[in-house]
């Protein structure tokens, strides 16, 4: 039934791409809240308290990215998927640094957004669950080398310097971190970071992986922390604390 599952705003300008994408969510039990300008995004946004957002790059009135960091600073945890005609690696890149949890390239697969999608409402149903079942636990960290983690805030610092990382670089970070010392393949990684085992390209894993070492400062080629298997995928390495 539409809307017993809360509503999913669809932002984008062209009508029939907004079409498709509302049908698809409202057949999934979704209300479609379309709207077609940056404008009427911000001020539904804080209306409707969407469960998730459907973004285009590009909007009549402002940039779709200027769009996803006002929503990101109104609210860390509602999942942002940019869904646009750019699918080269730096739009991706921009579009994570915008605050988005992911990007799907136009034309749109049915099936991978909507697999994209509820893998990003079960993450969040699941950080939501840890921090009620936490209570007033002490706040749980995971430390590799001079990386630290704070599972409850989702920080990461390295030494005493913050480092910001997207919602999905710091779910792979976290991820290759429960797992520190086992070679993770990227399908694994599709399948546990991504949440959907559709064939979709492991070339994103790799883009995330780039992007987390930058920010970390680790540099492959001088010891960083997570260790590539060509061919295969990627291994966060235990270490004490000392580098």
């Amino acid at each position: 039934m539409p809307g017993e599952r809360g509503s999913v705003m669809v932002v984008e300008d062209a009508a029939d791409s907004a079409e498709l994408m509302a049908t698809l969510v409202e057949l999934e039990g979704f209300t479609a809240v379309i709207c077609s300008s940056a404008r009427d995004a911000r001020e539904r946004f804080q209306a409707e308290r969407p469960v998730a957002v459907l973004l285009d790059w590009v909007l009549p009135d402002a940039p779709g990215t200027e769009v996803c960091r006002e929503m990101r600073a109104l609210d860390p945890v509602v999942p942002i998927i940019f869904v646009s005609g750019r699918n080269d690696e730096t739009s991706v890149a921009r579009g994570l640094d915008a605050g988005a949890d992911d990007y799907v390239a136009k034309p749109v697969r049915n099936g991978e957004l909507i697999a994209r999608l509820e893998a990003h409402l079960r993450r969040v149903a699941a950080v939501r669950t840890a921090s009620e079942t936490a209570g007033g636990a002490p706040t749980p960290a995971l430390r590799f080398g001079d990386v630290n983690l704070d599972l409850e805030s989702r920080q990461v610092h390295v030494g005493d310097r913050p480092v910001r990382l997207g919602p999905l670089e710091y779910k792979l970070l976290e991820y290759l971190a429960r797992h520190a010392g086992v070679a993770m393949s990227r399908e694994q990684i599709m399948s546990e970071v991504y949440g959907i085992d559709a064939d979709i390209g492991t070339d994103r894993v790799d883009l995330l992986v780039r992007r987390i070492r930058q920010k970390l400062g680790h540099d492959p080629a001088s010891g960083g922390l997570i260790v590539s298997h060509p061919g295969f995928g990627y291994q966060l390495e235990r270490r004490s604390s000392n580098r």
